[in-house]
């Protein structure tokens, strides 16, 4: 039980670090708030948040986009024309923020290299034991 116990605490401590510097890159900008089915709650400020099924109903043009817990629940076949929805609604130069549990197709630096490098610049890749984030300028 002990072992368990600290597994989930380790996660948490893991997400509270995430969280932060989700805040952190945020902070001042108007952000357009992605959430999938299994979506934490964020204490990170943002100016809308739309369900991943909503967002092309968004029409507004937003400097930066937070998306949690949405690529691992989508198959790898969807994924790409997720991030072209979304990106279509944040302006050139918005940063991007994406956080996730690792999981196939995303679940090492050089994979979400690969798929997040032709979307933007000053690409940031972080991965950690049970989730990784990425941050990054969009084109």
């Amino acid at each position: 039980m002990a072992g368990w116990r600290d597994s989930l605490e380790n996660r948490r401590a893991e997400w509270k670090k995430l969280e932060v510097g989700f805040t952190d890159t945020l902070a001042g900008r108007r952000v357009l708030r992605v959430t999938g089915p299994r979506t934490p709650r964020l204490m990170t400020p943002v100016t809308k948040t739309v369900r991943q099924e909503e967002l092309k109903a968004v029409a507004d043009t937003f400097d930066a986009g937070l998306a949690c817990f949405c690529l691992g629940e989508l198959p790898a076949g969807e994924r790409q024309s997720f991030l072209e929805a979304w990106h279509e609604r944040l302006a050139s130069g918005a940063i991007v923020v994406m956080a996730d549990r690792r999981s196939e197709g995303c679940a090492t630096p050089i994979e979400l290299h690969d798929l997040f490098a032709p979307l933007g610049s000053k690409l940031d890749v972080q991965v950690g034991r049970t989730f990784w984030w990425v941050r990054y300028l969009r084109r």
